[in-house]
């Protein structure tokens, strides 16, 4: 009997990347329009920022999500309050599918899209880096690393496309008490790590506070966010730090006082192993960015 190969039908291909940047800006910072022959998604990871395009004026907040099509002229300008952060990838894609993007623009993803946009930034460090042009790929990049990137990237707008037409918040569909469990702790030790952020907080407390074991928050929250409460708190103190920074409201003793550190020479020890610079020095790298991004 012959045996008969069904062809799976993909309606969202991207075929190349051109561009790849994760932005640490400034919240005065100004920023040259521009419009291209291919599409681009604008994320923003922190902070806030305007975007003034063909097809209307958005406000984007932390969450949201983006979308230029082809020839779209687009111009962002900061907000003058929350620095942001954006990830922006530019890319061709020519399906008929993606003309549901000249319609819908902005979005804000769920639980769901919000893990495949993390895989999809990790990916990009594989294999090729980040805020690299041209776009070229890494000698020691992981096995399969660009086509993760594509499928992750392919994945995210049909996600999106999906939930806009169903209306289904794909976080409603986590599969497993357990789950639920993890990002439901997760959330609350966030929030609590945040409204706590200038106290010396210990695990101890947490685990008092949450009335729950050393072993069992730490493997809730890492199975849920990737990484210990520790690090992770460590890394919120730094990106606060560096928001402070760029948004230029207090001074370097005034943030360390914020974050909870001993002193400002602690903090400055610390930003420097994590970030690479001095907090000066990271200052001074903020001001110096003059080139217009899209």
């Amino acid at each position: 009997m012959d045996v008969i190969p069904y062809r799976l039908n993909e309606q969202i291909v991207v075929h190349d990347i051109y561009t790849c940047y994760y932005f640490e800006l400034s919240n005065r910072q100004q920023y040259t329009g521009e419009s291209h022959d291919f599409w681009e998604m604008v994320y923003v990871d922190k902070g806030e920022v305007n975007a003034n395009t063909e097809s209307g004026y958005y406000r984007l907040n932390q969450g949201n999500i983006l979308v230029h099509s082809p020839n779209e002229y687009h111009q962002l300008e900061s907000t003058g309050n929350k620095a942001p952060n954006l990830f922006i990838v530019t890319f061709r894609c020519d399906n008929e599918a993606m003309t549901f993007f000249d319609e819908h623009k902005l979005f804000r993803i769920g639980q769901v899209e919000h893990g495949v946009l993390a895989r999809l930034m990790k990916e990009s460090l594989y294999a090729f880096g980040l805020n690299l042009y041209p776009i070229t790929s890494k000698p020691d990049a992981l096995f399969a690393s660009e086509q993760l990137f594509k499928i992750y990237l392919e994945q995210l707008l049909i996600l999106i496309i999906r939930n806009e037409r169903t209306n289904t918040p794909q976080s409603s569909l986590l599969s497993t008490t357990s789950e639920n469990q993890s990002v439901n702790l997760s959330k609350q030790i966030i929030q609590y790590l945040e409204r706590n952020i200038s106290s010396k907080i210990t695990l101890d407390d947490l685990c008092d506070h949450f009335n729950i074991s050393r072993t069992q928050i730490n493997i809730l929250f890492k199975r849920s966010v990737g990484i210990g409460i520790i690090a992770y708190l460590n890394q919120m103190k730094i990106e606060h730090a560096k928001k402070y920074i760029r948004e230029e409201s207090f001074n370097l003793t005034e943030i360390s006082n914020l974050l909870g550190y001993s002193s400002v020479h602690y903090f400055s020890r610390h930003f420097k192993k994590t970030v690479g610079m001095t907090p000066s020095e990271y200052a001074r790298t903020i001001k110096a960015r003059n080139e217009p991004v899209s």
